[in-house]
Order: structure tokens, then C-alpha cells, then sequence
């Protein structure tokens, strides 16, 4: 009872708070109930005919994985390549490639899946989901480049720059919130001593990291598959929930809070696909476009930002990730301005061959670019294409770590 009531004063401006936002929501949507439904319906066709499909399949796709032990047989080849550059473990490749193919909340999600299992700590789960956390490709690629600008292009330098500066925001940040201590004692308990039974076979781990870890989970098939939809689609509904949360916000915004601001500013801050679509319309000059999309797909926005914490509490209640997605914004804006024009002039002799099937209208787009998803092939040919990559990089470190050793 004492701790009760020592709680309460705290606790009392922050109810006060909550229920006079509440209250001033409440009274706006009132006041302006036709923008309201607008940019809820924009929402929710943003959430429905390109979030869902794109995210839905490898949400299933990873929760699998890590049941069926394949994610752990992984974390034995590409262990060299993220304990030398991420300081993180092994298992934790997967997630680093989840989150290049797949991009956010599916990284978020596998790292909590490892966590819940025992496999990650807290520290290590704050520094996978700001190393894994990306947009995704099809969207930077189909949505923005092709829908939003019209320029494959411009499309494919955009998901080049975010996978660049991403990859290199993660090892900043495992240097500025890392433990040198913990990973040195980690890859030491990994060592076999010298003169001891010799290491068995790289055949033999694999083979034990998978029966371990099946075993382990222990579900059949049909729960697991049960399960997988469940868990999928409920964090898709969360998803959906946040953006068209942030849609009407950013509408009541620029009607009653900030009429004269610029109309970049709240999409860019809260919510990072209505963010990019405000760039094109608000922005007239290509190159100031390209580098304010990075810089909005970097940061995230506060809805990107609260799925994250959401679903990673209590082990990273969100300092880490806010730093390393600001530091994120920052190096895409800069690479993206030191890209374009060397861009322009390697991709001046390519010209879309489809780019008259895609209206200026963004109710036109939309019709192509779910047919253009419904393509399942491709995220997943994506992702075989970076997992070999990081397989190919993490046997190299191997090889060069195990011939310094000698």
C-alpha cells in the first residue's frame, strides 16, 4: 500500500496529461470528422494494399525458421562475420538479414522471437534491433521509386544508400552502447584451448544446433503453422494501427496546431511512408527530394519508433534505438546529396521501359503496384541473394581470423 501510494504523485501528471490529449483528440476529430475519415482511409489503404502483403509472408517466414532450428544452423556459419563486425551473436545474422530483405516490425519481431527463447540478451537485443532495422526494399523500390517519383532509378540509389549507412550505423552503435567486455568473454568461452579434444566438425555443430533448437520448441506442425498466422497477423494489426493513428494526427496537426508549417514537417517526423509521399509532393528539386526520403526512411518516425519499443520492452525502452536512427537520418540526407550526381550520369543511359504504366495519380498506382507485390518470387530471390552475400563475408573473416591464429 506504500508503494502505492508513493507512486501516485508521479503517476498523477502523467494521467492528467494523457487524459487532456485524449480530450483535445477527441474535440478535433469532432470538430473536423471529413478530414478525419480522409486520411484514416489513406491510412488504411497504405496499410492494407502495400504494408500487409509485403510484411506478411516473412513475419511467417521467420517465426518458422527460428522454430525449425535453421535459424540457429545459420548463426553457426555467419558467427565470424557478427561478432567481429556487430559484436552480436551468430543466431543474430538472421535478423540482419530479415531486416535488409523484409525491413521493419519482421527484424524487430525475430529479435524479440530470439530473446523469449533465451538466446539474446537484453544488451545485445537493444544493439540487434537498431543494426536490423531497415525499410522495406520492395516499398523503397516500387512504392517510392516507381509510384511516388517515377524513377526506378532514383529508386534503386535510394535502397542503396539506406542499406549502406544502415549497415554503418550499426557498427557505430555497437562501439558508442557496446560492451567490449561481455563480447571478449563470449568469444572466449567459444575457444577451445589448446591441447584439448579437438572441435568436432562444422557438419557436427550444425546438426546439434538444429536438433537442439527443434527440440527445444517442441511444437507440431499444425500449431506451429497455427501459431505463425496468429503471431503474424496480429503484429500486422499493430502495424496498421500506428499508421493510420499517425494519418489522422498529422492531418489535425496541419489543420489546427501548425497551418503555416511546412506540410514535410509531421509526415516526416511521425511516420515514414507518409513522409516519403510528402517529400515528392513538397519538394520540387530531385536531388532534395532523394536526400529527404533517405533521411525520412533513416529515421523512421515516431510511429516506427513506438512499434519498435513496443514490441522489444523491457529490454530497450527506446534511447538507443531514437540515437541510432537520428544518426541513421543524418549519413543517409549527407550520402544520398554526395550520390546523386554521380548517380545521374551511370543510370543517364537507362530509360523505364514501364514507366507509362504508372499515372501520375496516386489512386492509378495503386492497382499496378499490387499486382507488382503479388510477385512472391522476388523478396524471397532477395533474400537468398543476402544471405549468401552475408555467408560468403562471414566465411572470408572466418578464414582470415583462423589463419592470424596460427
Amino acid at each position: 500500500m506504500e508503494t502505492i501510494q508513493e507512486k501516485q504523485p508521479g503517476q498523477l501528471w502523467t494521467t492528467w496529461l494523457l487524459g487532456a490529449c485524449s480530450l483535445l483528440l477527441v474535440a478535433a476529430v469532432v470538430a473536423a470528422p471529413a478530414q478525419v475519415y480522409e486520411a484514416s482511409g489513406q491510412g488504411l489503404k497504405l496499410w492494407w494494399s502495400i504494408v500487409f502483403p509485403a510484411l506478411l509472408p516473412f513475419l511467417m517466414l521467420s517465426e518458422m525458421l527460428i522454430a525449425s532450428g535453421f535459424v540457429h544452423g545459420l548463426g553457426v556459419l555467419l558467427t565470424p562475420l557478427m561478432r567481429t563486425c556487430f559484436g552480436l551473436p551468430g543466431r543474430s545474422g538472421w535478423v540482419l538479414a530479415l531486416g535488409l530483405t523484409a525491413g521493419s516490425p519482421a527484424a524487430a519481431e525475430a529479435a524479440r522471437q530470439l530473446a523469449n527463447q533465451g538466446e539474446l540478451e537484453e544488451r545485445q537485443v537493444r544493439l540487434l534491433t537498431s543494426t536490423a532495422h531497415f525499410c522495406n526494399p520492395m516499398t523503397i523500390l516500387l512504392v517510392i521509386g516507381a509510384g511516388f517519383l517515377h524513377s526506378p532509378a532514383t529508386g534503386y540509389l535510394l535502397l542503396l544508400v539506406h542499406w549502406i549507412t544502415g549497415i554503418a550505423t550499426g557498427m557505430i552503435s555497437v562501439r558508442l552502447f557496446g560492451t567490449k567486455e561481455k563480447t571478449v568473454k563470449q568469444d572466449t568461452q567459444a575457444a577451445t584451448p589448446r591441447g584439448s579434444v579437438p572441435r568436432p566438425s562444422i557438419l557436427q555443430v550444425l546438426y546439434t544446433e538444429i536438433a537442439t533448437a527443434r527440440q527445444r520448441d517442441g511444437r507440431s506442425f499444425g500449431r506451429l503453422l497455427g501459431e505463425t498466422v496468429s503471431n503474424a497477423v496480429q503484429t500486422l494489426m499493430l502495424t496498421g494501427g500506428f499508421i493510420i493513428f499517425f494519418a489522422v494526427m498529422i492531418r489535425l496537426l496541419n489543420v489546427y496546431l501548425t497551418p503555416m508549417a511546412p506540410m514535410l514537417l509531421w509526415p516526416g517526423l511521425l511516420e515514414q511512408h507518409l513522409g516519403a509521399y510528402a517529400a515528392v509532393r513538397f519538394l520540387g528539386e530531385p536531388h532534395l527530394q532523394a536526400a529527404t526520403i533517405s533521411a525520412v526512411l533513416g529515421w523512421g518516425g515516431v510511429s516506427g519508433w513506438l512499434q519498435i519499443v513496443s514490441m522489444t520492452r523491457p529490454a530497450d525502452k527506446g534511447f538507443t534505438f531514437a540515437v541510432t536512427r537520428l544518426l541513421h537520418a543524418g549519413m543517409a540526407f549527407l550520402t544520398a546529396l554526395i550520390l546523386w550526381a554521380p548517380w545521374q550520369q551511370l543510370t543517364s543511359f537507362a530509360v523505364p521501359a514501364y514507366l507509362e504504366l504508372l499515372p501520375v495519380q496516386e489512386e492509378a498506382i495503386e492497382g499496378s503496384l499490387t499486382r507488382t507485390l503479388t510477385l512472391a518470387t522476388a523478396p524471397f530471390a532477395l533474400l537468398a541473394v543476402i544471405l549468401g552475400m552475408l555467408l560468403t563475408a562471414s566465411l572470408m573473416i572466418g578464414w582470415r581470423n583462423h589463419r592470424s591464429s596460427r
